[in-house]
């Protein structure tokens, strides 16, 4: 009886505390998706959001379209380019294959990649020590070198491409949609969107290029469903990986918390790597923490006498400034031979038209504006002095 007892008041824990996360969820959800709709009102966010709790997933939304000229929305299979998270697949079979036997972590690469001269074993490139590699190749792009090499290794291993390596991977974590190489109508379509016609700023598609690079980080795609898989099947501790991809349109972050097990994945196909400023904004309200949410590109009310506090000279670099002025009880400034107009988005923030850019104003304890910050598509950018009013 008394088991009983105890037994029932733990199921009403249980049930107690699930409601009150059901709860919690609930209230952050419009947080979250009011965040990533700024983001992607501005452009520089188009795809998926992911948050789980160990293998539970407990937020997904999708923002935006994989094909915006042909009007296909974002589905459970639609794959992204995931750059450097491609780290982890290459990683985990690797540490499969020595679980097998297969291969020694302790054995020196150059043992099975003789043109590799290094003094590095295997576990040393896994675990990022790759510079001396890098060096020995002549090479400068160390993550995608070594990796590369670590994807020729796991082909000599098991006299298996690189795909067939990862369909078996694939397979034995049921994965949906990963892969290095296929025909795959679910594959998102990568845009960037800026000024490339002299119209103002568009969305522009940009070509599918695939790397031939066995494992290249541009190679590897993958579903936002999958990666929480491939999280659990690596069992890491902290993960934080993001970046975006030069030519092919996509930004992505991953981040894994081995304190709380929450992990947070944005992939996008927008070039613009603001993925991460999203993924940490999402850590922030799910910690019922302060974040910040960008202004929205709308002309706001100011009052026109503030115009001129803002004007003056500010210094960029030695020998070049940046001039601000007052014109038709409007804010511009010089930037080269240009004059570009700046349109109030807050008391103290300008966006340009025809850029994704926005200026600043900071003020010091005198109430002085002293400062400019410069923002290039982010929610933080680089401070520049006023040097003259």
């Amino acid at each position: 009886m008394e088991k009983l007892f105890y037994l029932l008041i733990l199921m009403i824990s249980f049930l107690a505390c699930k409601k009150e996360i059901e709860n919690l969820d609930q209230l952050k959800i419009e947080k979250i998706n009011s965040l990533a709709n700024r983001y992607l009102e501005l452009n520089r966010f188009s795809g998926v959001i992911l948050v789980a709790q160990g293998n539970t997933i407990i937020y997904k939304n999708n923002f935006g379209l994989a094909d915006y000229e042909n009007k296909i929305p974002f589905s459970n299979k639609t794959s992204f380019k995931i750059g450097e998270i491609s780290e982890l697949i290459i990683a985990d079979i690797i540490r499969k294959m020595a679980i097998k036997g297969k291969i020694q972590l302790s054995d020196n690469i150059t043992k099975y990649i003789p043109e590799i001269k290094s003094d590095l074993n295997i576990n040393d490139v896994l675990n990022d020590k790759s510079n001396s590699v890098v060096a020995s190749l002549g090479k400068s792009e160390s993550n995608d070198i070594d990796y590369n090499s670590l994807g020729l290794l796991i082909e000599k291993i098991s006299e298996k491409k690189i795909q067939e390596n990862i369909e078996e991977y694939s397979n034995e974590l049921a994965l949906e949609n990963t892969y290095f190489k296929k025909l795959d109508p679910y594959l998102a379509v990568g845009y960037l969107y800026h000024n490339y016609q002299g119209n103002g700023l568009e969305l522009q598609k940009l070509p599918i290029s695939n790397s031939e690079n066995t494992s290249s980080k541009n190679g590897i795609k993958s579903t936002a469903n999958d990666l929480i898989k491939i999280i659990s099947s690596n069992d890491t501790n902290n993960l934080e990986i993001e970046g975006y991809l030069d030519n092919d349109g996509f930004s992505y972050s991953l981040y894994n918390s081995s304190k709380n097990k929450i992990s947070i994945i944005v992939l996008s196909n927008r070039r613009h790597p603001v993925a991460k400023e999203i993924s940490n904004s999402i850590n922030s309200i799910l910690n019922n923490k302060e974040y910040r949410i960008p202004l929205a590109r709308k002309q706001f009310d100011i009052d026109e006498k503030l115009l001129n506090d803002y004007s003056g000279s500010y210094s960029l670099n030695e020998g070049m400034n940046l001039e601000v002025f007052v014109e038709n009880d409007s804010l511009f400034v010089m930037m080269g031979q240009n004059k570009v107009h700046l349109k109030p988005q807050s008391e103290n923030q300008f966006y340009m038209e025809q850029m994704d850019a926005s200026m600043r104003f900071l003020k010091d304890t005198n109430n002085v504006v002293n400062e400019v910050v410069l923002l290039d598509g982010f929610l933080d950018g680089n401070k520049i002095k006023r040097i003259k009013k």
